[in-house]
């Protein structure tokens, strides 16, 4: 089974009653760097984290992403994600803000979101954190540093997973016109809370495993063989958000390869509004656990982080991730040893003449003839999109890891 190694659910006694994983990243001050900040919000202290990206400059104005962490989890696991690499190249300012514990003495718990997540046990409603107005903090969160930093104000986001997951949810509906763009993973909209309705186009992405031991695809929660009915199916999220977005209800389905053809894959649904702008995406993940997946751990087949900012960065300027038209050709492509080190070498039904390779964010970084493999080592580790051309000018994509 393949679990992305570095996040864990924490041995704390909530862990086993809410989903706990890590989320994404951010911290004020000195570029490249994290640092922690704090602030009194309701007669309580409230602590965050942010990343300010090397090429941050003030006349640039920046990207913002708020990570939210999982049930149990700290402001400091958004550091695991890797995610401060795409904030650098891509001028990202990140925030990462810490919940406070739940301190019921019948259901005590560390870092847990007032996220709208009800749990009925053995006829006892609790309510987690129900008097914390984390909404109204995250809100203030940002509003310092939107007078901090330089910020473009079509380019701010939220993700989270988990318990996080669904406080990106809560976010989405309560407070939209504070987004561009929402980025959910493992936790869906509570039940509990009254019915979404943000009033405007609000594009979102979705990523679920379906063997999901915690929150299941079914949006239930489950512990020591009970289960909770805390949030929605994925399903009924994705097409409330479809609806939402005034999207096509019949999406794009792509399904990705299972490299170690083990049941573990990836489906991604794309539904677009009649402008063919991708509004809502999901990925579904056959077989896919209670984790954060990157490609180093699931043989190059997908990264949470890659893809969320990939959906992210394509709302505010809108290009199709693949480019259908006449000389695009669909070919069966290998690209191995995925992920790469030195060198990558191209199996496919087509032959190819030239490859140019490519960032994740469209940036050409070099071009050269397939002849016996194509030459890595300029390459820094991370993610790479590289297309292949015929003689007749036709091509094709896939992607790589370069580790």
């Amino acid at each position: 089974m393949k679990k992305y190694g570095k996040l864990h659910l924490k041995s704390t006694n909530m862990t086993r009653i809410l989903p706990s994983l890590l989320l994404l990243l951010c911290a004020f001050a000195s570029f490249g760097q994290w640092q922690s900040a704090s602030f009194t919000f309701q007669a309580k202290v409230r602590n965050y984290r942010t990343y300010t990206p090397d090429n941050y400059n003030p006349a640039n104005p920046a990207s913002l992403i708020v990570i939210l962490h999982g049930l149990g989890g700290t402001m400091n696991d958004a550091e695991v994600l890797n995610i401060a690499a795409i904030a650098d190249t891509a001028n990202i300012v990140l925030l990462s803000p810490q919940a406070l514990d739940y301190n019921n003495p019948l259901l005590p718990v560390t870092g847990a979101w007032n996220s709208g997540i009800h749990i009925n046990v053995f006829g006892t409603n609790y309510e987690v954190n129900g008097d914390i107005d984390d909404v109204g903090f995250i809100n203030a969160m940002m509003d310092t540093a939107l007078a901090k930093f330089s910020i473009h104000p079509s380019r701010i986001y939220v993700c989270g997973a988990s318990m996080g997951g669904f406080m990106t949810q809560r976010l989405a509906c309560e407070t939209p016109q504070r987004f561009n763009a929402v980025a959910s993973v493992m936790g869906t909209y509570a039940k509990a809370l009254p019915a979404c309705n943000p009033g405007k186009v609000l594009p979102m992405a979705h990523f679920h495993g379906t063997a999901d031991e915690l929150v299941g695809y079914d949006g239930n929660l489950t512990f020591n063989s009970f289960t909770f009915p805390v949030g929605l199916s994925v399903d009924s999220l994705v097409n409330k958000w479809v609806d939402i977005n005034n999207c096509n209800t019949t999406p794009q389905h792509d399904v990705w390869p299972d490299a170690n053809n083990d049941g573990f894959f990836v489906e991604h649904f794309t539904y677009s509004d009649n402008s063919a702008k991708s509004r809502v995406e999901l990925f579904k993940v056959n077989g896919g656990m209670h984790n954060w997946y990157d490609y180093a751990n699931t043989s190059g087949e997908i990264d949470y982080t890659t893809e969320i900012w990939k959906f992210f960065n394509k709302q505010y300027s809108y290009e199709p991730t693949s480019i259908a038209d006449k000389h695009l050709i669909v070919s069966t492509i290998t690209v191995y040893p995925n992920p790469a080190t030195d060198r990558i070498f191209v199996k496919a039904d087509e032959k190819f003449i030239k490859a140019t390779i490519t960032d994740i964010y469209g940036r050409t970084l070099l071009s050269a003839p397939v002849v016996d493999g194509i030459a890595t080592t300029t390459l820094a580790k991370g993610t790479y999109l590289v297309k292949l051309e015929t003689a007749k000018g036709t091509y094709a994509f896939s992607r790589f890891v370069k580790l």
